[in-house]
């Protein structure tokens, strides 16, 4: 049985060793594993050994071993199948790209079967405005994004559930907004480097 958390500012900012310490003590993990993340499509499979992977989603099927994304307006999103886990960090280039489909495939690669995902705190639909060019760019091409063109704000996380749905995946949205909920970071808040995360294990 997988394990699954969305921390908040209660945790502090994990982009601190020392907090990401604590926070593993405190889940009594062996291993957490965190990622450098680049708004890639990158989706690598780990075990116990190796930190800080150049990616944005990652896999495993060890028990015991924590997976991270780390987000302050992104998407931390985790995936669970009966002997697999995966978590994915989807901004807009991640989703653009894919990403949490790609993980999906890849785990399903590996033999997983029934998989369900679950969306972390993320900026939402409404309050997620982007220039009315780039609105009009994505929305086109991902019409389930789409708002209105008076508020050009991109709704990812309807689109990525969209997108997860088609590939017969179970999801569940917390529907919980960095920007309007003051117990999570939040980049277009103004909390700087700050960040918080999703986190599963087996």
């Amino acid at each position: 049985m997988s394990r699954t958390l969305f921390t908040s500012r209660a945790g502090g900012d994990l982009k601190l060793s020392r907090n990401r310490e604590a926070l593993r003590t405190s889940l009594d993990l062996p291993v957490l594993h965190f990622m450098k993340q680049t708004h890639s499509d990158t989706v690598l499979v780990v075990d116990e050994a190796g930190e800080d992977f150049e990616c944005d989603a990652l896999i495993t099927q060890s028990k015991g071993v924590g997976l991270a994304a780390l987000a302050a307006d992104c998407m931390p999103i985790t995936f669970s199948a009966a002997q697999w886990v995966g978590v994915a960090h989807v901004g807009r280039l991640g989703f653009t790209s894919g990403i949490a489909g790609k993980t999906v495939a890849m785990m399903r690669e590996l033999g997983a079967g029934d998989i369900k995902a679950t969306i972390g705190p993320s900026i939402c639909g409404t309050c997620y405005e982007v220039s009315p060019e780039m609105y009009q760019e994505i929305s086109e091409r991902y019409p389930a994004a789409r708002t209105s063109d008076s508020l050009h704000a991109l709704d990812l996380q309807r689109g990525v559930t969209i997108e997860l749905e088609t590939q017969g995946v179970e999801v569940r949205n917390l529907k919980i907004c960095t920007l309007e909920n003051p117990q999570y970071f939040s980049f277009r808040r103004g909390a700087e480097a700050a960040r918080q995360a999703g986190l599963i294990s087996l």
